[in-house]
């Protein structure tokens, strides 16, 4: 259980409404429309019996019990959500648990401690603020949302247990330090009582420290590593962690200097460069700098980039964004001219510097512990191995052309990973989204469950039988699925879900009372089990997010929203992730070729994508046609198909009203071919059909094409 150490982290707040309790006639209903989808009907009719049979006998007691709780509890959820989300979960909390992020790269790359020591000012700043009671309540569009995990933020590590973890928070005098990890080895950089306000000062004194740690420190053996235990199954964490403290009592002390520190900062060797890289870099590297089990850890890697790693148990990565936007906003403005702060760490001595102090973090080993650690590494490696990480940056289209078409870019983005599921899989699979629940006084979330009869309706039309609708049909069956969504996330923002109350219930019972027959259906239990675990963080400050996946055969999918791109991050073990990317690439283009000429006849769609290949294959063609002399001697040869142009058609200094571009020199062919090719297709009647067309002409668009089917059937 977490220390009710609690602080002052903001000003005034305002009186938040308790999280409600649905009625349990709206649950049952609601169960019935999000699960039928999911099951063959014998399977669903089973269940909902047994459902229906709850709610008319022991339903109606135990959501008496759920009332009698809420009225006694500021939350009534809050309790069981923790212990049955994460303490009672034995999986690893690197892989299963903890969310990441990769920030986006400053202009030019700061040096590595450097980078290191602003990061950890402008968090110990934010800090500040925080404890002092001054920190702006959050709010979206105006309306309040509940601080209380704030209290979390720092200063706090979670515990393994023999069966059950747990949270401490440590007192600020206790926790007046970082934890710092860089080759292995972990070390304890002590701050003064009162730090300096100059911040120029502070970020040169604290560079110092860190540059120590780096020039004087070697390569720890992978085999004594301590911070890889933090990566292994819990059980086998807290048996390592008892034999850990039982080998020497400095090891205790040690442990406990990592574990009361206000944050981790891991300065890394690796250098990612792709954003396969960085995502898994932020995920997991190779277990050894890092120590899972901490609040969160700041990631400074080599090459001057770096991210974020928080443990999830009582905090959500929508409240870490906060302290996130702060410490890029803080790098960004040093980047922005680092030099002064560059030369006050090279001048001469500073007065305050014995006011800073880094000692390592040691430990004792046995051959016990020893073993400990090669079982951790087996199962890292292991893990990393059976595990797939991939990307997708979906630059054809993003928010705005979304919007456009009138839809949620929310539930869009959930009907393409459902359409890219089933097209893998050829059926839809329990989905769950996080919902936020934060306008209740210590609400967290609830699951957004994205499958609908629409949207099964919806895939079945587009992959099993495509010929028998045309686009319109299609069209309406998504707007009705993306329509279901939206209304059904809506409702869970306002404490209407489904499986929050459900989990009520079920901890709801007494010790000694019998389970009722639906918690063990295995309709019900499977209709749980997250084959697709998705959430939304769409913030630009972001390169990379996401974390692992929730059950070992679904996939982790964090996806992010941006104005003219769309980006995911899909983690597996070994399902195929990539593959996945590919279909999802695949949905989002059909999606949009779907949206935007649901309203045109067959012969208009083929009309203007014979219009587009040509001009591509014009394209093409010039692209593969011999150089030729750009001399004002040598006329042009254009290749069959490629319009004549004028040789004065577009001067080097011309700027004519329909003349968008310069060039250079007037009398080169091949540019003025290729800018009026670009041309041709800015005015095609349908640059909907042309960004399909560029991104790729799909299976489903080349099939659309030969429907001689009306657009209204």
């Amino acid at each position: 259980m977490a220390d009710n150490n609690s602080i002052n982290t903001h000003q005034s707040p305002p009186a938040l409404e308790k999280l409600p309790i649905p009625e349990l006639n709206d649950t049952v209903s609601r169960f019935a429309a999000a699960v039928q989808p999911l099951f063959n009907p014998a399977e669903f009719e089973t269940c909902m019996a047994k459902l229906n049979a709850f709610a008319a006998k022991e339903g109606p007691v135990l959501q008496a019990r759920l009332r009698d709780r809420a009225s006694k509890h500021e939350n009534w959820l809050e309790e069981w959500w923790n212990e049955y989300a994460y303490f009672l979960n034995r999986a690893s909390v690197c892989f299963n648990v903890n969310y990441f992020f990769g920030f986006r790269s400053t202009i030019a790359p700061l040096p590595q401690t450097l980078l290191a020591a602003t990061l950890i000012d402008s968090a110990l700043r934010f800090r500040d603020v925080l404890e002092s009671g001054n920190l702006e309540p959050d709010s979206i569009r105006g309306k309040p949302m509940c601080m209380h995990q704030y209290q979390y933020m720092f200063a706090t590590c979670r515990h393994p247990g023999q069966s059950r973890d747990w949270t401490e928070v440590y007192a600020r005098d206790e926790s007046n330090h970082i934890a710092i990890a860089h080759k292995g080895r972990f070390f304890a950089l002590r701050l003064p009582a009162t730090r300096n306000t100059h911040r120029q000062l502070s970020i040169a004194l604290l560079e110092r420290q860190l540059q120590a740690i780096v020039d004087n420190s070697e390569q720890l053996e992978r085999s004594k590593s301590i911070g890889v235990l933090t990566a292994a199954l819990r059980d086998d964490w807290y048996a390592a962690r008892e034999c850990l403290l039982e080998v020497s009592p400095a090891n205790a002390d040690s442990l406990r200097l990592i574990e009361s520190a206000a944050f981790l900062v891991s300065l890394e060797s690796s250098a990612p460069l792709t954003h396969e890289e960085f995502s898994h870099a932020c995920y997991c590297s190779d277990g050894t700098n890092r120590y899972f089990d901490k609040n969160f850890q700041i990631l400074v890697f080599a090459n001057g980039r770096y991210g974020f790693n928080g443990e999830h148990s009582l905090t959500d990565a929508t409240t870490d964004m906060r302290l996130c936007n702060t410490l890029v906003s803080d790098v960004e403005a040093v980047a922005a001219d680092f030099t002064a702060v560059l030369s006050q760490s090279l001048s001469d001595p500073i007065a305050d510097a014995e006011d800073y102090s880094t000692a390592e973090i040691t430990f004792e080993y046995n051959s016990e512990l020893d073993g400990h650690i090669q079982k951790a590494i087996a199962f890292f490696d292991n893990t990393v191995r059976s595990h797939e990480l991939s990307t997708l940056i979906f630059d054809s289209f993003g928010k705005e052309q979304i919007k456009k078409m009138k839809v949620s870019p929310d539930a869009f983005v959930q009907m393409a990973m459902q359409l890219a599921y089933y097209r893998k899989y050829r059926h839809v699979p329990p989905t769950y989204e996080s919902a936020s629940t934060k306008s209740y006084s210590r609400g967290r979330t609830e699951t957004s469950r994205s499958v609908s009869q629409h949207s099964l309706e919806w895939c079945q039309m587009m992959v099993d039988h495509p010929e028998t609708t045309g686009l319109y049909a299609k069209s309406e069956v998504l707007k009705q699925a993306i329509v279901q969504q939206s209304q059904f996330t809506a409702l869970c923002a306002k404490g209407a879900g489904i499986d929050r109350h459900l989990l009520g219930l079920q901890y709801a019972l007494l010790p000694d009372e019998p389970v009722p027959e639906i918690f063990t259906d295995p309709t019900f239990v499977g209709s749980r089990h997250w084959k697709l675990s998705t959430s939304q963080i769409s913030d630009p400050i972001l390169e990379a997010y996401g974390w692992g996946e929730v059950v070992d055969n679904g996939y982790g999918v964090a996806y992010r929203i941006e104005n003219d791109s769309l980006h995911f991050n899909v983690v597996s073990q070994g399902l195929g992730s990539a593959r996945l990317c590919r279909y999802l690439s695949d949905a989002l283009t059909d999606m949009r070729f779907l949206l935007t000429n649901a309203h045109k006849q067959p012969h208009e769609i083929m009309a203007d994508v014979d219009a587009v290949a040509n001009v591509l294959s014009s394209i093409k063609l010039l692209s593969s046609s011999p150089r030729r002399s750009s001399s004002p001697d040598a006329p042009a040869s254009p290749s069959p198909g490629i319009p004549t142009i004028a040789p004065n058609a577009y001067g080097s200094d011309t700027e004519g009203a329909g003349n968008r571009f310069r060039f250079r020199d007037s009398f080169v062919p091949e540019t003025v071919v290729a800018h009026t090719m670009v041309d041709e297709l800015n005015r095609m009647p349908s640059n909907e059909v042309i960004c399909a067309l560029e991104t790729r002409l799909s299976r489903f668009v080349k099939e659309s094409l030969y429907w001689a089917l009306p657009s209204t059937s």
